[in-house]
């Protein structure tokens, strides 16, 4: 059984989606395996984009004709198989997506009603040199914020400053260096949910393959919404957060990171309102 993110929920329904799409191929972009047994199993993941134009009725929605490009992380480990697809791109353009009526944006880049979502290929390429201690440092680091400043996390250390890349779901957007990646992700990010604590996720998995390495966690962590968020105020929910991430390191800092969140379900995890109206928009004939 495969566990995906929001709005699948089996083999046939997934499959169904794609049936939808005509002149679709996929973009392979990075494939790992743990080098040693988690809980007696070893851990697989990969990165990769599936790109196809709208030629189908899906659900209640009407094709337009136009190409997608999907983000998609993949992990096979000890806790089953599970698959986190960025929906946001798809129902930006649908009108399904909360930060069009909101005065949230993230990347400047998210002001652009055109943009589309881009390939993201690994900039360094596979070796043998394990950055079990670079990623390591840089989650332990993530687990020292003090609260007031990003700083206190130290993530220079962990990063290279200039020329890091952060791939994120397209309602966040491609962020480039550390300044954008604080400025529009993670300083939001802990407004948001100023409380939460990776150590107590659950379906948490980390592990390396030589240079390049994956985490998981459905949800990978535990925390309160507390700040406002793409126009969502808070209401003292606690947010579902399901993540995989993926790195490249190029021996002394970490290089690229593609991030998946399920948007969609921690959106409809902290707002009913916005729970019924996605749920019914797919539904039922809008």
């Amino acid at each position: 059984m495969i566990n995906y993110s929001y709005p699948f929920n089996n083999d046939k329904e997934w499959n169904n989606f794609w049936k939808c799409f005509s002149d679709v191929y996929t973009t392979e972009v990075l494939n790992i395996k743990s080098n040693f047994l988690i809980n007696n199993k070893f851990c697989k993941g990969k990165v990769y984009y599936i790109s196809g134009v709208f030629s189908k009725k899906w659900k209640s929605l009407k094709p337009d004709k136009k190409r997608y490009t999907f983000q998609i992380g993949e992990q096979e480990n000890c806790h089953g198989h599970f698959i986190n697809c960025d929906m946001t791109e798809f129902f930006a353009r649908q009108k399904l997506c909360p930060w069009q009526y909101s005065a949230y944006w993230a990347a400047p880049s998210c002001m652009d009603a055109d943009r589309t979502k881009t390939v993201h290929t690994p900039r360094i390429e596979k070796n043998d040199d394990d950055c079990w201690d670079v990623l390591w440092g840089m989650i332990k680091g993530l687990r020292q914020y003090d609260g007031k400043s990003l700083s206190s996390m130290e993530m220079d250390k962990h990063w290279d400053v200039e020329e890091m890349h952060w791939i994120g779901p397209f309602a966040i957007g491609h962020l480039r260096g550390l300044s954008e990646f604080q400025e529009y992700h993670q300083s939001r990010f802990l407004d948001f949910i100023p409380d939460r604590d990776g150590s107590k996720g659950i379906n948490k998995v980390i592990f390396t393959d030589g240079n390049y390495a994956g985490l998981m966690g459905h949800p990978s962590m535990t925390c309160t919404h507390k700040g406002e968020y793409f126009g969502f105020k808070p209401e003292g929910k606690q947010p579902r957060i399901s993540v995989m991430d993926f790195w490249t390191c190029d021996g002394e800092k970490l290089l690229d990171n593609w991030c998946q969140i399920d948007m969609i379900d921690l959106f409809r995890s902290i707002n009913q309102e916005y729970e019924s109206f996605i749920d019914e928009a797919l539904y039922y004939n809008r």
